[in-house]
């Protein structure tokens, strides 16, 4: 589900300050280019699921295979397809708003940091650009009246690469903010679908998942060690 968030890109101009990885060992000179001299920069509020935090290690570390189950749960989601073309690479599309690849660049035990390239579409093409983009995902589990939470603060980074386009998007800046705030509530309520399911009957999303087609043999495997045992499981 996080890949998915990449459409949020389109984001409202805020003022840019020091990313939150800052303090962190990060190589990868682009990404850090980003986000210090980003064209907007949107910090989505806190979004909160129920759930532990192994099925939420589960799901980000399976990008393909949590895009799939979130489309087979939210039908709103059923135009997003992530692929994996390599280890910790991915070509990521939303049909008729994005097309690009993605590509971890950090992991720590509450944060990843994720890079994008591709291109935008948006407002009926009024906006369409090509743009490389920055995703940073906090993430921690809590208690509370006795229920386990997870919860989010993502933060993105666009940089585009067309002067005009990148002015233009200023500008549109509060129309953008509220498209974006509606797409990022419809990806919240998918993942939350998604935790509950995992969460609340594990065994029968498996025997479901096994019936479809688009589901790798080897994230269905994946799927059965970490919430299913061995003697429950079957063979594909």
């Amino acid at each position: 589900m996080v890949l998915v968030a990449v459409t949020a890109a389109l984001s409202v101009a805020n003022e840019v300050h020091l990313p939150s990885f800052a303090g962190l060992a990060i190589d990868d000179k682009e990404t850090r280019e980003i986000v210090a001299q980003p064209t907007l920069r949107r910090q989505i509020p806190r979004i909160r699921f129920m759930g532990d935090r192994r099925t939420y290690d589960f799901l980000v570390s399976h990008p393909p295979l949590a895009t799939q189950l979130a489309r087979r749960l939210h039908p709103p989601l059923e135009r997003y397809t992530v692929t994996q073309v390599g280890e910790d690479l991915y070509t990521i599309e939303d049909l008729g708003a994005l097309r690009g690849e993605a590509r971890l660049v950090r992991v720590t035990d509450r944060q990843r940091v994720y890079w994008f390239k591709g291109e935008f579409r948006s407002l009926a093409n009024l906006l369409r650009f090509t743009g490389r983009m920055v995703l940073v995902l906090d993430s921690r589990e809590v208690k509370e009246g006795g229920r386990t939470y997870i919860e989010s603060d993502p933060d993105f980074y666009l940089r585009i690469d067309h002067l005009f386009f990148g002015f233009l998007a200023k500008l549109l800046a509060p129309l953008v903010n509220l498209l974006i705030d509606r797409r990022v509530g419809m990806i919240a309520e998918a993942s939350s679908k998604l935790f509950q399911q995992v969460a609340g009957d594990p065994e029968g999303l498996y025997r479901e998942m096994a019936t479809w087609k688009e589901v790798r043999p080897e994230d269905l495997e994946a799927y059965r060690r970490a919430f299913i045992s061995r003697e429950a499981g079957g063979t594909r």
